[in-house]
Protein backbone atom coordinates (compact mmCIF):
# COMPACT_ATOMS: atom_id res chain seq x y z
CA UNK A 1 0.00 0.00 0.00
CA UNK A 2 1.34 3.45 -0.89
CA UNK A 3 1.31 6.47 1.36
CA UNK A 4 -0.74 9.61 0.86
CA UNK A 5 2.13 11.43 -0.92
CA UNK A 6 1.94 9.75 -4.32
CA UNK A 7 3.55 12.44 -6.50
CA UNK A 8 6.65 11.40 -8.46
CA UNK A 9 9.91 13.35 -8.44
CA UNK A 10 8.93 15.70 -11.27
CA UNK A 11 5.53 16.46 -9.76
CA UNK A 12 6.95 16.97 -6.28
CA UNK A 13 9.57 19.32 -7.73
CA UNK A 14 6.79 21.39 -9.30
CA UNK A 15 4.95 21.41 -5.98
CA UNK A 16 8.13 22.61 -4.27
CA UNK A 17 8.38 25.46 -6.79
CA UNK A 18 4.76 26.42 -6.09
CA UNK A 19 5.33 26.29 -2.34
CA UNK A 20 8.31 28.64 -2.61
CA UNK A 21 6.27 30.97 -4.80
CA UNK A 22 3.14 30.98 -2.64
CA UNK A 23 4.76 30.91 0.80
CA UNK A 24 7.31 33.61 -0.03
CA UNK A 25 4.65 36.27 0.48
CA UNK A 26 3.99 35.18 4.04
CA UNK A 27 6.12 35.59 7.19
CA UNK A 28 6.25 31.91 8.26
CA UNK A 29 9.73 30.38 8.10
CA UNK A 30 10.31 27.38 5.83
CA UNK A 31 10.17 24.83 8.64
CA UNK A 32 8.96 21.20 8.15
CA UNK A 33 5.46 21.99 9.52
CA UNK A 34 5.21 25.01 7.19
CA UNK A 35 6.27 22.90 4.21
CA UNK A 36 3.81 20.12 5.14
CA UNK A 37 0.92 22.59 5.47
CA UNK A 38 1.59 24.21 2.08
CA UNK A 39 2.25 20.83 0.43
CA UNK A 40 -1.04 19.28 1.56
CA UNK A 41 -2.90 22.50 0.75
CA UNK A 42 -1.54 22.83 -2.79
CA UNK A 43 -2.00 19.14 -3.63
CA UNK A 44 -5.55 19.14 -2.26
CA UNK A 45 -5.07 15.86 -0.39
CA UNK A 46 -6.33 17.29 2.91
CA UNK A 47 -9.75 18.94 2.38
CA UNK A 48 -10.21 20.24 5.97
CA UNK A 49 -6.78 21.87 5.81
CA UNK A 50 -7.54 23.28 2.36
CA UNK A 51 -10.79 24.77 3.64
CA UNK A 52 -9.01 26.40 6.58
CA UNK A 53 -6.22 27.76 4.37
CA UNK A 54 -8.65 29.09 1.78
CA UNK A 55 -10.59 30.91 4.49
CA UNK A 56 -7.38 32.55 5.72
CA UNK A 57 -6.18 33.49 2.25
CA UNK A 58 -9.59 34.81 1.18
CA UNK A 59 -9.48 37.08 4.25
CA UNK A 60 -5.99 38.25 3.17
CA UNK A 61 -4.55 36.79 6.37
CA UNK A 62 -0.77 36.66 6.65
CA UNK A 63 0.27 33.05 7.29
CA UNK A 64 2.64 33.24 10.24
CA UNK A 65 4.71 30.51 11.83
CA UNK A 66 2.20 30.33 14.67
CA UNK A 67 -0.68 29.86 12.21
CA UNK A 68 1.12 27.14 10.24
CA UNK A 69 2.03 25.31 13.44
CA UNK A 70 -1.61 25.47 14.53
CA UNK A 71 -2.79 24.14 11.15
CA UNK A 72 -0.17 21.39 11.29
CA UNK A 73 -1.19 20.36 14.83
CA UNK A 74 -4.90 20.39 13.98
CA UNK A 75 -4.96 18.85 10.49
CA UNK A 76 -1.71 16.90 10.02
CA UNK A 77 -0.21 15.89 13.36
CA UNK A 78 -1.64 12.60 14.64
CA UNK A 79 -2.21 13.66 18.23
CA UNK A 80 -3.17 16.70 20.26
CA UNK A 81 -0.01 18.62 21.27
CA UNK A 82 -1.75 20.21 24.25
CA UNK A 83 -2.70 16.76 25.54
CA UNK A 84 0.87 15.56 25.06
CA UNK A 85 2.25 18.58 26.92
CA UNK A 86 -0.19 18.11 29.80
CA UNK A 87 0.67 14.41 29.99
CA UNK A 88 4.41 15.15 30.17
CA UNK A 89 3.99 17.80 32.87
CA UNK A 90 1.72 15.62 34.99
CA UNK A 91 4.03 12.63 34.64
CA UNK A 92 6.97 14.79 35.74
CA UNK A 93 4.96 15.90 38.77
CA UNK A 94 3.94 12.35 39.74
CA UNK A 95 7.43 10.94 39.30
CA UNK A 96 8.98 13.89 41.14
CA UNK A 97 6.71 13.40 44.13
CA UNK A 98 7.37 9.67 44.10
CA UNK A 99 11.13 10.14 43.93
CA UNK A 100 11.03 12.61 46.81
CA UNK A 101 8.96 10.20 48.91
CA UNK A 102 11.23 7.28 48.03
CA UNK A 103 14.25 9.35 49.07
CA UNK A 104 12.62 10.07 52.43
CA UNK A 105 11.84 6.38 52.90
CA UNK A 106 15.39 5.56 51.87
CA UNK A 107 16.64 7.78 54.68
CA UNK A 108 14.41 5.95 57.14
CA UNK A 109 15.76 2.63 55.83
CA UNK A 110 19.35 3.79 56.36
CA UNK A 111 18.62 4.89 59.90
CA UNK A 112 16.86 1.60 60.63
CA UNK A 113 19.85 -0.34 59.28
CA UNK A 114 22.27 1.67 61.43
CA UNK A 115 20.01 1.11 64.46
CA UNK A 116 19.93 -2.66 63.90
CA UNK A 117 23.70 -2.73 63.73
CA UNK A 118 23.98 -0.84 67.03
CA UNK A 119 21.43 -3.10 68.67
CA UNK A 120 23.41 -6.10 67.50
CA UNK A 121 26.57 -4.68 69.02
CA UNK A 122 24.78 -4.11 72.32
CA UNK A 123 23.54 -7.68 72.37
CA UNK A 124 27.15 -8.94 72.31
CA UNK A 125 27.72 -7.30 75.70
CA UNK A 126 26.42 -8.14 79.13
CA UNK A 127 22.82 -7.02 79.62
CA UNK A 128 20.68 -7.38 82.69
CA UNK A 129 16.93 -7.91 82.41
CA UNK A 130 15.87 -4.20 82.54
CA UNK A 131 18.50 -3.29 79.92
CA UNK A 132 17.35 -6.13 77.68
CA UNK A 133 13.73 -5.02 78.01
CA UNK A 134 14.68 -1.45 77.05
CA UNK A 135 16.65 -2.72 74.06
CA UNK A 136 13.73 -4.86 72.85
CA UNK A 137 11.40 -1.87 73.30
CA UNK A 138 13.70 0.36 71.19
CA UNK A 139 13.94 -2.31 68.48
CA UNK A 140 10.15 -2.66 68.42
CA UNK A 141 9.70 1.12 68.23
CA UNK A 142 12.20 1.48 65.37
CA UNK A 143 10.65 -1.50 63.60
CA UNK A 144 7.21 0.07 63.87
CA UNK A 145 8.56 3.36 62.50
CA UNK A 146 10.14 1.52 59.58
CA UNK A 147 6.97 -0.46 58.96
CA UNK A 148 4.96 2.77 58.87
CA UNK A 149 7.39 4.24 56.32
CA UNK A 150 7.17 1.11 54.15
CA UNK A 151 3.36 1.09 54.38
CA UNK A 152 3.30 4.77 53.43
CA UNK A 153 5.61 4.10 50.46
CA UNK A 154 3.43 1.22 49.31
CA UNK A 155 0.38 3.46 49.55
CA UNK A 156 2.17 6.17 47.60
CA UNK A 157 3.20 3.66 44.93
CA UNK A 158 -0.40 2.46 44.62
CA UNK A 159 -1.71 6.04 44.33
CA UNK A 160 0.97 6.92 41.78
CA UNK A 161 0.19 3.80 39.73
CA UNK A 162 -3.50 4.77 39.68
CA UNK A 163 -2.69 8.34 38.68
CA UNK A 164 -0.34 7.22 35.91
CA UNK A 165 -3.01 4.85 34.56
CA UNK A 166 -5.48 7.74 34.60
CA UNK A 167 -3.02 9.98 32.72
CA UNK A 168 -2.41 7.24 30.17
CA UNK A 169 -6.15 6.88 29.63
CA UNK A 170 -6.57 10.64 29.22
CA UNK A 171 -3.79 10.69 26.63
CA UNK A 172 -5.36 7.75 24.81
CA UNK A 173 -8.72 9.54 24.83
CA UNK A 174 -7.07 12.66 23.41
CA UNK A 175 -5.47 10.60 20.65
CA UNK A 176 -8.80 8.98 19.87
CA UNK A 177 -10.52 12.37 19.78
CA UNK A 178 -7.91 13.56 17.27
CA UNK A 179 -9.19 10.89 14.88
CA UNK A 180 -12.90 11.73 15.30
CA UNK A 181 -14.96 14.40 13.57
CA UNK A 182 -16.48 16.43 16.45
CA UNK A 183 -19.70 17.29 14.61
CA UNK A 184 -20.75 13.76 13.70
CA UNK A 185 -18.77 11.39 15.91
CA UNK A 186 -17.50 9.40 12.90
CA UNK A 187 -13.85 9.24 11.81
CA UNK A 188 -12.19 12.27 10.28
CA UNK A 189 -9.80 11.84 7.32
CA UNK A 190 -6.85 10.94 9.53
CA UNK A 191 -8.89 8.39 11.44
CA UNK A 192 -10.18 6.95 8.16
CA UNK A 193 -6.64 6.56 6.82
CA UNK A 194 -5.61 4.82 10.04
CA UNK A 195 -8.45 2.31 9.58
CA UNK A 196 -7.24 1.61 6.04
CA UNK A 197 -3.70 1.00 7.28
CA UNK A 198 -5.00 -1.45 9.88
CA UNK A 199 -6.87 -3.39 7.21
CA UNK A 200 -3.76 -3.48 5.00
CA UNK A 201 -1.88 -5.54 7.60
CA UNK A 202 -4.83 -7.79 8.45
CA UNK A 203 -3.74 -11.28 7.38
CA UNK A 204 -7.37 -12.37 6.88
CA UNK A 205 -7.87 -9.73 4.16
CA UNK A 206 -4.70 -10.15 2.10
CA UNK A 207 -6.42 -11.88 -0.82
CA UNK A 208 -9.62 -9.86 -0.61
CA UNK A 209 -10.97 -6.55 -1.87
CA UNK A 210 -11.70 -3.31 -0.04
CA UNK A 211 -14.49 -1.14 -1.41
CA UNK A 212 -14.43 2.64 -1.09
CA UNK A 213 -17.73 4.49 -1.16
CA UNK A 214 -17.61 8.28 -1.54
CA UNK A 215 -20.80 10.21 -0.72
CA UNK A 216 -21.74 13.86 -1.07
CA UNK A 217 -24.90 15.72 -0.04
CA UNK A 218 -26.64 17.16 -3.09
CA UNK A 219 -27.15 20.94 -3.28
CA UNK A 220 -25.86 21.35 0.26
CA UNK A 221 -25.09 25.04 -0.24
CA UNK A 222 -28.75 25.57 -1.10
CA UNK A 223 -29.74 23.77 2.11
CA UNK A 224 -27.52 26.11 4.13
CA UNK A 225 -28.73 29.20 2.27
CA UNK A 226 -32.39 28.23 2.67
CA UNK A 227 -32.50 26.89 6.21
CA UNK A 228 -29.30 28.19 7.84
CA UNK A 229 -26.03 26.60 8.90
CA UNK A 230 -27.44 25.13 12.12
CA UNK A 231 -29.90 23.10 10.11
CA UNK A 232 -27.12 22.24 7.68
CA UNK A 233 -25.13 20.80 10.57
CA UNK A 234 -28.20 18.82 11.61
CA UNK A 235 -28.43 17.36 8.11
CA UNK A 236 -24.78 16.32 8.23
CA UNK A 237 -25.27 14.67 11.64
CA UNK A 238 -28.43 12.89 10.47
CA UNK A 239 -26.70 11.42 7.42
CA UNK A 240 -23.76 10.34 9.59
CA UNK A 241 -26.21 8.50 11.85
CA UNK A 242 -27.74 6.72 8.85
CA UNK A 243 -24.30 5.65 7.64
CA UNK A 244 -23.26 4.41 11.09
CA UNK A 245 -26.45 2.37 11.31
CA UNK A 246 -25.70 0.67 7.98
CA UNK A 247 -22.10 -0.42 8.68
CA UNK A 248 -20.87 -3.22 10.89
CA UNK A 249 -17.76 -5.12 11.90
CA UNK A 250 -14.68 -3.75 10.19
CA UNK A 251 -16.70 -1.30 8.06
CA UNK A 252 -15.85 2.35 8.75
CA UNK A 253 -17.54 5.71 8.19
CA UNK A 254 -15.72 9.03 7.91
CA UNK A 255 -16.53 12.64 7.26
CA UNK A 256 -13.79 13.91 4.97
CA UNK A 257 -14.80 17.55 5.21
CA UNK A 258 -17.83 19.73 4.56
CA UNK A 259 -20.67 17.60 3.22
CA UNK A 260 -18.46 14.77 1.93
CA UNK A 261 -18.40 11.31 3.55
CA UNK A 262 -16.57 8.06 2.88
CA UNK A 263 -17.42 4.47 3.78
CA UNK A 264 -14.86 1.66 3.90
CA UNK A 265 -16.19 -1.84 3.21
CA UNK A 266 -13.58 -4.62 3.54
CA UNK A 267 -14.18 -8.06 2.03
CA UNK A 268 -17.12 -6.75 -0.02
CA UNK A 269 -17.90 -7.14 -3.72
CA UNK A 270 -18.70 -4.16 -5.91
CA UNK A 271 -22.24 -5.44 -6.42
CA UNK A 272 -22.66 -5.95 -2.68
CA UNK A 273 -21.41 -2.42 -2.05
CA UNK A 274 -23.76 -1.09 -4.71
CA UNK A 275 -26.72 -2.71 -2.93
CA UNK A 276 -25.63 -1.18 0.39
CA UNK A 277 -25.18 2.24 -1.27
CA UNK A 278 -28.62 2.14 -2.85
CA UNK A 279 -30.20 1.16 0.46
CA UNK A 280 -28.48 4.14 2.09
CA UNK A 281 -29.35 6.54 -0.73
CA UNK A 282 -33.03 5.55 -0.85
CA UNK A 283 -33.33 5.71 2.93
CA UNK A 284 -31.97 9.26 3.01
CA UNK A 285 -34.17 10.31 0.09
CA UNK A 286 -37.30 9.13 1.91
CA UNK A 287 -36.29 10.65 5.24
CA UNK A 288 -37.42 13.85 6.89
CA UNK A 289 -35.39 16.10 9.16
CA UNK A 290 -37.22 18.19 11.71
CA UNK A 291 -36.52 21.91 12.17
CA UNK A 292 -37.01 22.42 15.89
CA UNK A 293 -37.36 26.18 15.80
CA UNK A 294 -39.98 26.13 13.03
CA UNK A 295 -41.83 22.96 14.11
CA UNK A 296 -41.63 21.62 10.56
CA UNK A 297 -39.91 18.77 8.75
CA UNK A 298 -37.74 19.16 5.68
CA UNK A 299 -37.69 16.39 3.10
CA UNK A 300 -36.03 15.94 -0.26
CA UNK A 301 -32.46 15.75 1.06
CA UNK A 302 -30.50 13.47 -1.29
CA UNK A 303 -26.96 12.19 -1.73
CA UNK A 304 -24.79 11.11 -4.66
CA UNK A 305 -22.46 8.13 -4.35
CA UNK A 306 -19.39 6.79 -6.16
CA UNK A 307 -17.85 3.36 -5.63
CA UNK A 308 -14.47 1.74 -6.46
CA UNK A 309 -12.34 -1.04 -5.01
CA UNK A 310 -8.76 -2.25 -4.66
CA UNK A 311 -6.79 -5.08 -3.06
CA UNK A 312 -6.48 -4.86 0.72
CA UNK A 313 -2.79 -3.96 0.42
CA UNK A 314 -3.18 -2.10 -2.86
CA UNK A 315 -3.13 1.55 -3.83
CA UNK A 316 -6.02 2.87 -1.74
CA UNK A 317 -5.37 6.50 -2.69
CA UNK A 318 -5.95 5.52 -6.32
CA UNK A 319 -9.13 3.65 -5.34
CA UNK A 320 -10.42 6.66 -3.42
CA UNK A 321 -9.68 8.83 -6.43
CA UNK A 322 -11.64 6.47 -8.67
CA UNK A 323 -14.55 6.43 -6.21
CA UNK A 324 -14.44 10.23 -6.26
CA UNK A 325 -14.58 10.21 -10.07
CA UNK A 326 -17.60 7.91 -9.90
CA UNK A 327 -19.18 10.30 -7.38
CA UNK A 328 -18.80 13.21 -9.78
CA UNK A 329 -20.25 11.04 -12.54
CA UNK A 330 -23.31 10.65 -10.32
CA UNK A 331 -23.41 14.42 -9.88
CA UNK A 332 -23.09 15.06 -13.61
CA UNK A 333 -25.82 12.55 -14.43
CA UNK A 334 -28.40 14.34 -12.31
CA UNK A 335 -27.46 13.57 -8.69
CA UNK A 336 -29.29 11.31 -6.24
CA UNK A 337 -27.75 8.19 -7.74
CA UNK A 338 -24.99 5.61 -7.25
CA UNK A 339 -22.24 5.00 -9.82
CA UNK A 340 -19.63 2.23 -9.95
CA UNK A 341 -16.23 3.31 -11.23
CA UNK A 342 -16.07 0.24 -13.47
CA UNK A 343 -19.13 1.54 -15.28
CA UNK A 344 -17.64 5.01 -15.86
CA UNK A 345 -14.11 3.95 -16.87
Amino acid sequence: MTNRYTQDKAASAEILRLILQKAAGHPASFTPPTYAVWYEFLTGINPPLSEAMNNLLNDNEQITGEITQGLFDLHISESNPEAQKAFRLNMQRVLGNLAQFAETTGGETGRFSDGLQKYGEKLTGKLDTPMLKNLVSEIMQDTQTMRSSVDALQGKLHDSKSEIEKLQQELQNARSEALIDPLTGVFNRRGFELQIKKLAVNADLQDKKIVFMMLDIDFFKKVNDTYGHLFGDKVIRAIAEVLKAKVKGQDSVARLGGEEFAVLLPDTSLQGAYAVAEHIRQGIEKGKIRRQEKQESVEGITISIGIADCDANGDWTDAMGKADEALYASKNQGRNRTTLYSVTS
